[in-house]
């Protein structure tokens, strides 16, 4: 029963057009909105590490067709589905590569910016998380600028929410479903050569520091 209410809430909550994706969801969604609006009007090369089935490379290249766009991830199917959207579309701007984070494939200062959204609570440990900021500082050019999000500790209902999740929710079999406070993940920034320039606070009702999503963006140090 609790599958079916979930999976109706989910259709309900998802965009039309992306109805029955994988990435699909009402947070997810917020978030890929939310960081578009972070790199609107991005020039050069921009990377989103973990891009799935090419949700939020698709919004980028609306809105930023100067940009070069290269998107990486470490499943194949999940490429291929990237791709035929891209076709779909005619989008001659976005590049794909299998690649798994934290090992990036690119040369050092190669891009403008670095994207990772809706990624971080599906990574296992915050080691391996300190590991991509790492690259993803790796690869940025200088001042480069770094848009990610992540599940916020702090949020009781968002707890509660990832601690049933497996009773209603068939997609998560096997995810890490990790959620961390703002200090830990200002931490690793910092320790990572990043410092902050803006944050969001997704579905923010009180008090912005219990959000259960916070948007971030940060610049090379």
């Amino acid at each position: 029963m609790f599958n079916k209410i979930y999976s109706w809430f989910h259709r309900k909550t998802s965009s039309p057009d992306q109805e029955g994706e994988y990435s699909a969801g009402f947070w997810q969604e917020k978030v890929r909105r939310s960081a578009v609006g972070f790199l609107r009007g991005q020039q050069g090369n921009i990377l989103e590490i973990g891009c799935g089935e090419g949700l939020f490379l698709l919004e980028l290249s609306r809105e930023n067709p100067q940009a070069q766009i290269f998107g990486i991830d470490f499943s194949r199917e999940r490429l291929k589905q990237a791709e035929e959207k891209i076709n779909k579309e005619g989008l001659n701007n976005i590049h794909l590569s299998c690649q798994e984070a934290p090992r990036i494939d690119f040369e050092e200062g190669k891009f403008d910016a670095v994207a990772c959204v809706n990624v971080f609570f599906n990574m296992p440990s915050l080691s391996i998380i300190k590991e991509t900021l790492l690259q993803a500082r790796r690869v940025l050019k200088k001042d480069g600028k770094l848009v990610f999000d992540f599940r916020n500790s702090l949020n009781p209902l968002l707890l509660l929410k990832f601690s049933l999740a497996r009773f209603y929710d068939p997609t998560i079999k096997g995810l890490p479903l990790k959620t961390y406070s703002p200090a830990v993940i200002e931490n690793a920034l910092a320790e990572s050569g990043f410092e902050i320039l803006r944050s969001e606070f997704i579905s923010a009702f009180l008090f912005k520091i219990f959000a259960p999503v916070i948007v971030i963006e940060a610049k090379k140090r």
